[in-house]
């Protein structure tokens, strides 16, 4: 019987509840992440062998022995290597040092799988920082999870490789939610990846690229989405990397397991030592380019290994690499030869956005996450009074060179490379609490759009959650729709209507995939009940036959004890069914939203006044005349006006006002006199 999505989900983050707070901070993650996958190769391993044998015996007419068995499980094909002695069997028989036994074993399968190398990064036997020369985890922890994963096989057999992958997805989101803020250093919000993707569409034959990796969902939405239009994943090709090992080796055993040939390096910045490169040694170039880069990074320009703590190295650093030119750039990204200035130091966003228009081909496109700052920051070159006068009272003047990101800005726009920007919602990612934008950039633009930037006031619409904001499946629907229009009113329809449709559908998978989760959760509180009542019921039948009172009240006794629990036991269940109920209820709204939205832009776009609330496709010649400045509220009115009061209810509720105050103060002055205060006369 295969497990279903929703059972795998709970199973692995039961495991992820047995490792909680047994680690240094979150490397938890890593821990479960690569457990589960160790065990996923391991188990579709046997099972690869198994099939090889039954074909075999089936080919041949007859059985074969336990040794003959074992001779062609030793020989068959499979699709990755787990050497002798590396195998989950062999893990699951040590009892003691499974800490050293279990890193050894994964360690094995990484360098027999050239493909998985860097996949296993963590250390199962590594020493508490106490000096005790303990493990940090404890073997009696280590024995607890291999038991736990034991009770599941997570080959082909059991679980559909789609299945694994959306299982996957989801663990990552529980450890982005717990993690709270460190998780924008692995993870983006999908609705966010989403979006990037719907925009720019992958197509077969791309080569799509993450410069700033993370768990790799840029990639494997882009494979969803070529396998949504009926192609093949493995269609376009990928490639990212990623600082953090950690976080690349997620980013890896995410495109294993959704089926994806991906070149993922890790250990070194995409600025400073960039990982793909031509036969002449300057940047490969890719047809789309999907990032969210580390916002504003104060020391962009140094290597992992020079960001430490000393902030006089940094000092020093500085000096050495930056010159009159700016920073040193070896790939032609900024700086002398092109038209672009170096990024200041202070904040490394256009760093990144100039190392991805460098990484584009003559055809590309891409879809940046940025802070808004890249809007606006820095001033054009000014004029200004020095506040010095000569010996005719003129006042001296000084000409204020331009910020060098007014400059980048300005070379952007001047060679039509932004094609739309978005707005998005407040705290929609972990650890931001900076507004944020989608940023387009396209190399090739259409005639029609190829002096206009189209742009999307998009932050009035999300779901407020406890900790952040989310972008519903209609908000994502309403950004789609704007972006495609490009203000073309007549294709609003047709896009209404393809969007709505899969956005449903979109919906009520979530829906069912919410329930099914609940119930796969609450599972055992459901057996537990039906045991309990069944305990119940039998008890109370038994009383009715005791006579002895002695023996009566005892079992009484029991009885309120057993029905204590049976009480808990369905207070559980009346949680799921709340939780449940809600889960439903945010469906129908959402699914009424989705039909509202639709109508609401078919009247947008008959009434331009109101279109300018949310969107607008504004000339290069008016962003000329505002410094280049592309602060969305310059161009789109993003002000939110009072709520309308008419002056007959302004009025009766000035009267109710004073009415509670005569009232109060009626009350007050009676509770003075029958205090006795001598400042109030009793009547």
């Amino acid at each position: 019987m295969k497990l279903t999505q929703q059972q795998l989900e709970t199973h692995l983050w039961g495991a992820a509840n047995i490792l909680r707070g047994k680690t240094a901070g979150q490397d938890y993650k890593n821990y479960i992440l690569s457990l589960m996958f160790y065990k996923r190769l391991c188990d579709q391993w046997e099972n690869e062998a198994d099939e090889a044998i039954a074909e075999l015996e089936r080919q041949q007419g007859r059985g074969f022995t336990e040794t003959q068995k074992a001779v062609f499980r030793a020989r068959g094909e499979h699709r990755y290597s787990i050497p002798q002695g590396s195998r989950w069997g062999d893990v699951l028989a040590a009892s003691t040092n499974l800490g050293e036994t279990l890193t050894s074993a994964m360690r094995a399968v990484s360098n027999a799988n050239e493909e998985l190398r860097g996949v296993f990064t963590v250390d199962w036997a590594q020493p508490a920082p106490d000096g005790s020369g303990k493990p940090l985890i404890a073997n009696e922890v280590v024995h607890a999870l291999i038991q736990h994963f034991n009770t599941h096989d997570l080959s082909n057999a059991s679980v559909a490789p789609d299945v694994l992958g959306h299982a996957y997805e989801y663990l990552i989101k529980q450890f982005a939610d717990d993690a709270g803020a460190k998780a924008g250093e692995f993870f983006t919000p999908p609705e966010v990846v989403d979006t990037l993707v719907r925009i720019l569409e992958p197509r077969p034959g791309d080569t799509i690229y993450d410069p700033t990796g993370g768990s790799g969902g840029m990639l494997v939405h882009s494979a969803d989405f070529l396998r949504e239009g009926g192609h093949h994943a493995n269609s376009a090709q990928y490639f990212a990397q990623e600082m953090n090992w950690g976080n690349a080796a997620i980013g890896k055993i995410n495109s294993v397991l959704h089926g994806l040939e991906a070149n993922i390096a890790a250990g070194a910045s995409t600025i400073t030592d960039p990982a793909f490169k031509d036969g002449a040694g300057q940047l490969r170039k890719f047809s789309l380019v999907l990032a969210n880069f580390p916002f504003s990074d104060e020391f962009w320009w140094l290597k992992p290994e020079q960001q430490t703590d000393d902030k006089k190295k940094k000092d020093k650093l500085k000096k050495e690499t930056f010159g009159k030119e700016g920073f040193k750039d070896n790939y032609g990204r900024f700086g002398r030869g092109t038209p672009f200035k170096a990024p200041p130091a202070g904040y490394g966003d256009y760093a990144f956005i100039l190392h991805i228009l460098a990484s584009l081909t003559n055809q590309g496109r891409a879809g940046i996450v940025c802070p808004q700052g890249v809007l606006f920051r820095g001033q054009a070159e000014v004029e200004e009074e020095t506040g010095e006068f000569d010996d005719d009272g003129n006042p001296f003047i000084k000409r204020r060179k331009a910020d060098d990101e007014h400059l980048i800005r300005k070379a952007l726009l001047e060679s039509r490379l932004i094609d739309a920007v978005i707005s998005l919602p407040l705290n929609v990612f972990y650890g931001a609490g900076v507004p944020a934008c989608l940023l387009i950039l396209r190399r090739q633009r259409s005639p029609e759009r190829h002096d206009k930037v189209l742009l999307v006031y998009a932050a009035r619409h999300f779901r407020e959650l406890s900790n952040q904001n989310e972008l519903r499946p209609q908000d994502v629907m309403r950004i789609l729709v704007h972006v495609q229009a490009y203000g073309d009113a007549t294709k609003v329809p047709d896009l209404v209507a393809r969007h709505s449709g899969r956005i449903r559908e979109q919906i009520n998978a979530r829906e069912h995939d919410e329930v099914e989760r609940l119930e796969a959760e609450y599972a055992d509180a459901t057996v537990r009940l039906a045991r309990l009542d069944a305990e119940v019921a039998e008890r109370r039948a038994e009383l009715a036959t005791l006579a002895a009172k002695t023996v009566r009240e005892k079992a009484e006794a029991a009885l309120v004890k057993l029905e204590g629990q049976r009480d808990k036991a369905a207070a559980k269940i009346a949680e799921r069914d709340e939780k449940m109920n809600e889960a439903r209820r945010r469906a129908d709204d959402d699914r009424r939203d989705v039909d509202a939205v639709g109508r609401e832009l078919g009247a947008l776009y008959g009434d331009a006044d109101e279109l300018l609330k949310h969107a607008r496709v504004v000339d290069i010649a008016e962003i000329k005349e505002n410094d280049f400045n592309l602060n969305i509220p310059r161009y789109v009115d993003t002000f939110e006006p009072e709520p309308r009061t008419e002056v007959s209810d302004a009025l009766r509720d000035l009267a109710n006002a004073e009415l509670s105050l005569r009232t109060a103060e009626t009350e007050m002055l009676a509770l003075l006199r029958k205090a006795g205060h001598p400042g109030i006369q009793t009547c």
